[in-house]
C-alpha cells in the first residue's frame, strides 16, 4: 500500500515538472519568434527611410531668426 502512494506522489511531481518545463518551452519559442519579427522590423525601418544630413549650420545669436540650414 505504501508503494502505491510513493508512484502516485512521484507520478504527481514529475506531472508538474513536464508541465513547468513544456511552459517554459513554448515562452522561449514564442519569444524567439518575436525577437526575429522585431529585428526584421528594425533591418526594413533602416533600409526604408531616407537619412536626413545637414552639411552646414550657422547659429545665430538672435532668438527670433532660425538656424540656417543648406544642402
Amino acid at each position: 500500500m505504501d508503494s502505491a502512494a510513493i508512484f502516485v506522489a512521484t507520478a504527481a511531481v514529475l506531472s508538474v515538472w513536464i508541465a513547468i518545463f513544456v511552459y517554459l518551452w513554448r515562452i522561449d519559442t514564442t519569444a524567439r519568434m518575436l525577437q526575429r519579427e522585431l529585428q526584421r522590423e528594425r533591418e526594413q525601418a533602416e533600409t526604408a527611410l531616407p537619412k536626413a544630413e545637414v552639411n552646414r549650420v550657422r547659429s545665430t545669436d538672435v532668438a527670433d531668426e532660425p538656424v540656417e540650414r543648406r544642402s
